[in-house]
């Protein structure tokens, strides 16, 4: 197995790239393509960026694709900034519903009103 860094991971798109440490046999370097399903696979939820990680490769379509994974090492300043990003997104969600909620009110004190 190879080691590499997370380059990136989009959750919403499923997919990111592994940046290896090493050359593979064949001597190659490129950065290796990571799917949703090979996280699944592994039992890994999400992938930070700095995330340090084993990999197994196999060509597909004829690009490097990851085919295992293993989770060695969290990048915890990208895992603190994600957990950060998701929590703000909460917010933002409840303060939605709250507004949405309340026009719903109004507008039902509006109606009884007229």
């Amino acid at each position: 197995m190879r080691q590499g860094k997370v380059k990136w991971y989009n959750s919403k798109k499923c997919f990111g790239f592994i940046a290896p440490d090493t050359p593979n046999e064949d001597g190659n370097t490129d950065d290796v393509f990571v799917h949703s399903s090979a996280l699944k696979a592994a039992d890994i939820r999400f992938l930070n960026e700095n995330d340090i990680v084993e990999f197994e490769e196999e060509v597909r379509n004829g690009k490097l694709s990851v085919t295992t994974l293993k989770l060695i090492q969290r990048d915890e300043e990208s895992a603190k900034r994600f957990q950060e990003r998701r929590a703000e997104r909460r917010r933002a969600r409840e303060e939605r519903k709250s507004r949405a909620e309340h026009k719903e009110k109004r507008s039902g004190f509006a109606f009884w009103k007229k």
